[in-house]
């Protein structure tokens, strides 16, 4: 696609030329009094899109914006952001894309890293985070070498998604598209491949996020090596609801406002907060026709754990159901170790074949193909509940950096803990000495903006990005991540510890929710771990306990989660093991401030909330 185009907006313009009764996408619409029956779907065609894009592109032009500029859009995943996105591109502007769940002064930060002077800003919530940064200075932190300051931020335009309380500097959506007219930008014919496209910040669990500059050459190479891939064809039906704000879920937009794949975005739940409903998005996918479902690792364990929670109720259909997932699982490890499936178990698992099919279909939706899980690392024991119950998981990997997948496992030839081969022949990828994944490409992009010291670390001259990551690659291509080399913990003893394979190991646990290992500078590791709410009040139900207060006095809960860690210890050398634990009293979130909005643990965060009783677990206090 990127020898075709010079831009991803003349991708979008030329397709919505050729097929302009095509629909782009579907969205779902709620009802003042929903009544729980399916929700009526609003189809748009090209022709609207294409109109849309091109009034936007107009409104911003006529208030000064100018090629070159940067465009900030905050607001969760809909129909709104693509268009938005595509009109600033069209005017020769470059989008930064920022999550609605980051508070004013991560906001602030990132608007003056990238003097986004225009903003698109969804609703009242996200208005209200500009009109506060306006009101007061801005903390903005040390980076290289520029200094820590304090700034007053001031913008040229806001733009909403929704109706908000008048003001001179806003304008509403519909305001923008009413009677303007709809003309090609003028800019369009200048765009080239080597033109930014983007400004994507990464995650910020290490300091500052740094913003990734991506061109429109990084973003058609990326699409077009997915296709070569087979993982979406143009007449392909894709879930759209991860964060817009992430280049995962770009990614899928781009791929359907340029290559004609059909996207699905949720309904939007709450027109007054940005905060995603979980319930109605589920909601949506199984009442949609999506065949593609990108989506996180967490949503998969939320899924899964609803699944096992449902089995364990009483009643004749949720016997059923436990029913079900036995056969399933005993049929899968039975496979897994070509060993002959019993006569009990293939019955079971006949018999029970319309529910497999049914848990599939209230999941994903009647016409769902695969899943395909980015963003984070996918715990095996997951990928095989879904793989087992006939539901592919497919894992796949990239980074910001990579703009963005460089691999994923394909269809029918899955290797579980893997993230499989690289997408297309052009993507190169090789193992450094000192074990880390190294990346060249035409997806790759180009450097970070105002963090040149950075780029000169992340970029060798030879042109590869060290990604950070740890890897290996087998026979066949398949690579699997083993750590990450920023967060290898080095014991006291000098002994190198890889955290991540650990803590995925810990989870697998019907108990433990989260993991985190610690153990940098210390005679031996440490476990924190957080706790499932359901399956504790099963615990304490068997049992008869009280769960209140501190998890830790309760001796019989902290012996049963031992027990659970003492079965990963048999797998683990002996620097490697765990050595105590502490129950934390919430899981990480990224209300909380210990989650990134990628949903990545912020370790320091974390180390610094809770470092008295790290400290106490070494004093033997614990």
């Amino acid at each position: 696609m990127s020898d075709l185009y010079a831009s991803l907006p003349q991708a979008f313009f030329d397709l919505a030329s050729r097929k302009p009764e095509a629909i782009a996408y579907s969205q779902p619409l709620i009802d003042k009094q929903d009544s729980g029956r399916r929700r009526r779907r609003r189809e748009v065609t090209f022709r609207e899109v294409k109109e849309r894009v091109q009034k936007i592109a107009a409104y911003l032009k006529d208030h000064g914006f100018q090629r070159g500029e940067k465009a900030a859009i905050i607001s969760s995943t809909r129909p709104e952001w693509m268009e938005a996105d595509l009109a600033v591109l069209s005017a020769g502007g470059i989008v930064v894309s920022l999550y609605p769940t980051l508070v004013s002064d991560e906001i602030g930060y990132l608007l003056y890293d990238s003097d986004a002077r225009f903003v698109f800003a969804e609703n009242e919530e996200q208005l209200a985070k500009l009109f506060e940064l306006m009101s007061r200075e801005c903390l903005i932190p040390a980076v290289e070498n520029r200094p820590a300051t304090s700034v007053e931020l001031k913008f040229t335009k806001i733009i909403t998604f929704e109706k908000t309380k008048p003001h001179a500097l806003v304008a509403s959506l519909d305001e923008v598209l009413y009677e303007r007219p709809a003309e090609l930008p003028e800019a369009l014919s200048s765009l080239s491949l080597d033109d930014v496209a983007n400004i994507v910040y990464t995650s910020g669990t290490t300091g500052p996020p740094k913003g990734v500059l991506q061109t429109h050459g990084n973003h058609l190479a990326n699409i077009r090596q997915a296709r070569q891939a087979g993982m979406c064809r143009p007449d392909s039906a894709l879930a759209l609801f991860l964060p817009l704000a992430h280049s995962f879920a770009k990614l899928m937009g781009y791929a359907g406002f340029t290559s004609g794949v059909r996207l699905e975005f949720p309904a939007v739940a709450d027109r007054s907060s940005s905060r995603p409903v979980l319930e109605s998005i589920m909601r949506d996918l199984r009442e949609g026709k999506a065949e593609i479902v990108p989506l996180v690792p967490r949503i998969l364990e939320k899924m899964r754990e609803a699944v096992i929670k449902r089995s364990r109720e009483r009643g004749l259909g949720n016997f059923i159901l436990r029913l079900t997932l036995w056969a399933a699982r005993k049929r899968y490890k039975a496979l897994k170790k070509r060993e002959p499936v019993s006569l009990t178990v293939g019955a079971a698992f006949w018999l029970t074949r319309y529910w497999r099919r049914e848990i599939k279909a209230n999941l994903f939706g009647r016409r769902f193909r695969y899943a395909i899980s980015g963003g984070a690392k996918l715990a095996a024991h997951v990928q095989e509940f879904f793989i087992a119950l006939g539901i592919e998981v497919l894992e796949g990997y990239g980074s910001t950096e990579t703009c963005v997948a460089t691999n994923v496992n394909r269809s029918g030839a899955i290797k579980i803990g893997t993230v499989g081969p690289v997408l297309a022949p052009d993507i190169e990828m090789k193992i450094a000495p000192d074990g880390e994944i190294l990346f060249r490409g035409p997806n790759v992009a180009v450097g970070y903006h105002n963090r040149p010291q950075a780029g000169k670390e992340a970029w060798d001259k030879e042109g590869w990005f060290h990604s950070g990551d740890l890897g290996a690659v087998d026979s066949e291509g398949y690579l699997t991540i083993t750590g990450r080399k920023k967060e290898l913990i080095i014991t006291a003893g000098g002994k190198k510890v890889a955290p991540e394979n650990i803590e995925q190991r810990l989870v697998c646990s019907d108990l433990i929710s989260q993991a985190m290992l610690v153990g940098e500078g210390r005679p031996y590791c440490v476990a924190l771990v957080t706790l499932r709410k359901a399956a504790l009040k099963t615990w304490a139900e068997m049992h008869a306990e009280n769960i209140t207060g501190d998890f830790n006095q309760n001796k019989a809960l902290v012996n049963a989660v031992w027990q659970e860690v003492q079965r990963v210890n048999k797998h683990l050398s002996s620097y490697e093991g765990v050595k105590k634990i502490l129950i934390l009293p919430e899981e990480f979130s990224i209300e909380n401030g210990m989650l990134t909005p990628t949903l990545k643990v912020r370790r320091q965060e974390v180390l610094k909330r809770y470092g008295s009783l790290i400290n106490a677990l070494y004093s033997s206090q614990y």
